[in-house]
């Protein structure tokens, strides 16, 4: 007796699924680390960005704060000068000033200068106009004598 012996295919336990119906193992992972790069790009450029803007607000804030200092400085000296100014047109100043560079006397008694009306009527109006083309020449020597009239007087 002989045996008979045939060859059957013996069937898989698993069912084998087609590259249509579901993706392979591999491609998922590919596409998982496609994601996770393009995430760790986007998040490193977001980063520097900020870092870009957060160096230029630095920079922005240190100016301001040396502007700020500057016109703190320029306040103090604006203080200063007003403080120079106001002494400049104190009387004590002014009397100094025309003493000594413009060589002006104090005068030794108050001196009262009365012009006599009838030196006024003397003079006709274009000569007592202060416009370009009066006679100033005329009203000094006016001048002149209703002053030595009064030192007469006393």
């Amino acid at each position: 007796m002989a045996l008979a012996t045939a060859h059957f295919p013996v069937a898989d336990a698993s069912p084998r699924l087609t590259p249509a119906s579901a993706p392979p193992r591999r491609a998922v992972g590919l596409r998982l680390v496609g994601v996770t790069a393009l995430v760790a790009a986007a998040a490193i450029t977001v980063l520097a960005g900020l870092a870009v803007f957060h160096s230029m607000l630095a920079a922005g804030q240190y100016r301001l704060s040396e502007l700020e200092s500057e016109i703190a400085v320029e306040r103090e000296r604006l203080i200063d000068l007003r403080y120079e100014l106001q002494t400049l047109h104190g009387p004590a100043e002014i009397e100094l000033m025309g003493v000594g560079a413009l060589g002006l006397v104090s005068a030794t008694d108050p001196i009262d200068v009365r012009i006599e009306p009838r030196h006024i009527a003397a003079v006709d109006a274009p000569q007592r106009s202060i416009h370009p083309g009066g006679d100033w020449l005329s009203i000094k020597t006016l001048l002149t004598d209703a002053s030595t009239a009064h030192d007469r007087r006393s």
